[in-house]
């Protein structure tokens, strides 16, 4: 029995052209976010470079860039072969 159904409309989040949109979106965003930095001093940094220009922005970026280093790095200790549960019998 073939559950295989006909392929339906994309949804909105599915449309490249709304896909361009979010992305356009998301960059506006941000660059909103990180000029609004410019209209407010932090009352109470802890370091120096607390106080340069767009620092939750950059310090986020390369945060995140480390983690999904880290990421991957883990993988290559942690993860198995594909066929590591395979009992051979078949």
């Amino acid at each position: 029995m073939n559950h295989s159904k006909e392929p339906s409309d994309p949804s909105w989040f599915e449309r490249p052209q709304n896909i361009r949109l979010m992305i356009i979106a998301l960059v506006v965003v941000c660059a909103a976010l990180a000029l609004a930095d410019l209209f407010y001093t932090n009352p109470h940094p802890h370091f120096d470079i607390e106080t340069s220009f767009a620092f939750q922005a950059w310090f986020g970026f390369v945060t995140f860039v480390v983690i999904v280093f880290l990421g991957r790095l883990l993988r290559l200790i942690v993860s198995r072969p594909e066929d590591y549960y395979h009992d051979g019998d078949r």
